[in-house]
């Protein structure tokens, strides 16, 4: 069989005009298994064939329209035309686009006439269509840049693409993200008081370039969450002159009036809460996460196991098995006092312990620094512990497995150590600011936007 492809375009003042792109031979005697269907470089011509088409067609619909003044709907002169190679998603094509001389009707109003107008300026200001830069920014932020470029080149007609200009891209879809943001009027809630904000945060620790001094960058990542809605964001505090401002705008994109408090849920590093304080101007309740407090009970639960079945042990095991059993009942009803009086007996229960067996000796040892690290785990951050059990049974969060899920998703996927690359910091903030809006889908929605 034979496939013709043609297409008509129909403009506004009603006129039609065909296109005749090409045809396809099916010959069913000769098929093969792979020649069923629409083969894979046939889609990419006829695709490319279509994509040439509608863009001429385009260019000709709005070259006429520009050419009626919008003062006193007169005739514009076309003054010359020019050559432009607009760069979109199914290929890049040369085209010739008028330039229009500006009407006589404007140095009546003693305005200043300047040079012809282009209407194709405003279209194309980066010769490249936004679909083709989100794109670019998309694979950029998920891949190599390397490897973008070629999954690019393999599944569409688009024209070579380059590493470096999949990067640029990628930088620039960046900034313009962080601009739209800052310029995008906020919507105030429509509920009557603020939404409880959480913030869920965490970091990730990337390779640095060499020139920069240092081993590593620290990538901050996180979660906002309202009870119906969340935003993720990754930035890198030495690439941007204001790293509070930054998370002030994304705590405001999810209603918050600056009164409502703001809950932060972290490991217990002393930097993270201090950015989200910095952002809110004014106190944050900041709550240990319950699984780090668990994980460090679990080693002192370990430690004792281990010391109870060790063969040289001479003590009384309840003196040691109880106190380890309640550890982790008292911190999660919120009886942090009680616990740390346990922890306290028992390193003095293990230094009381005399033995001449070497393993009993080591496996006491063991939890005595065992015992020691978890405590002064509490004791440095006494003020952000609270009863877990009465928060969990009201539905509020206690871990911060969303951001443990956000480095994941943000940091790791394209930054992580198993990908071998080195980072500089203004690098690192642009593939975390796109990888966050193309998780929330706001990537997307902005272009979707700006098109309308």
């Amino acid at each position: 069989m034979d496939v013709r492809i043609i297409v008509e375009t129909t403009f506004e003042n009603g006129t039609t005009k065909r296109h005749r792109l090409g045809r396809l031979s099916r010959p069913f005697r000769r098929t093969q298994p792979e020649g069923f269907g629409l083969l894979l470089e046939d889609a990419k011509t006829s695709l490319g064939q279509l994509q040439n088409a509608i863009l001429r067609d385009q260019i000709e619909e709005i070259s006429e329209a520009s050419r009626i003044c919008p003062d006193c709907d007169g005739v514009r002169a076309i003054h010359d035309y020019r050559s432009r190679v607009p760069d979109t998603l199914f290929g890049r094509f040369e085209v010739k686009a008028p330039r229009i001389r500006r009407c006589a009707c404007n140095a009546k109003s003693d305005v200043v006439l300047g040079g012809p107008l282009s209407p194709l300026a405003d279209y194309f200001p980066d010769r490249s269509t936004p679909e083709l830069r989100r794109l670019q920014a998309e694979l950029g932020a998920r891949h190599s840049f390397r490897e973008a470029a070629r999954i690019l080149e393999t599944f569409l007609p688009c024209a070579k693409q380059v590493n470096t200009s999949v990067r640029n891209r990628l930088g620039k879809v960046a900034r313009e993200i962080c601009d739209s943001e800052q310029t995008e009027p906020l919507v105030p809630s429509a509920a009557k008081e603020a939404p409880a904000l959480t913030v869920f945060l965490d970091g990730a620790h990337i390779r640095c370039r060499p020139e920069y001094q240092k081993r590593h960058l620290d990538v901050v990542v996180g979660k906002i969450e309202s009870h119906d809605r969340c935003r993720r964001f990754g930035l890198v505090q030495q690439a941007v002159l204001s790293p509070a401002s930054q998370l002030r705008r994304d705590l405001m994109s999810l209603g918050w009036d600056r009164e409502q408090t703001v809950t932060v849920i972290s490991d217990g590093e002393p930097a993270l809460p201090n950015l989200v304080r910095n952002a809110v101007g004014g106190k944050v309740r900041h709550i240990l996460d319950w699984w780090h407090i668990s994980m460090r009970i679990q080693h002192v639960e370990n430690a004792v196991k281990g010391l109870l079945q060790s063969r040289g042990f001479s003590g009384i095991p309840v003196l040691f098995k109880r106190p380890a059993e309640t550890l982790r009942w008292y911190l999660w009803h919120g009886k942090v006092l009680t616990a740390t009086t346990s922890l306290q007996w028992l390193i003095v229960d293990c230094a009381r312990l005399v033995t001449d067996d070497r393993v009993a000796t080591e496996a006491t040892r063991r939890v005595q620094a065992r015992c020691r690290d978890l405590y002064s785990y509490l004791a440095n951050n006494m003020d952000n512990l609270t009863n877990y059990g009465k928060r969990h049974r009201r539905g509020l969060p206690v871990f911060s497995s969303r951001a443990e899920g956000c480095v994941d998703d943000i940091g790791n996927t394209r930054m992580g150590k198993r990908r071998r690359m080195r980072w500089s910091p203004k690098g690192a903030h642009r593939v975390a600011v796109v990888r966050a809006a193309v998780l929330d889908g706001r990537l997307t929605g902005a272009y979707q936007r700006a098109a309308a």
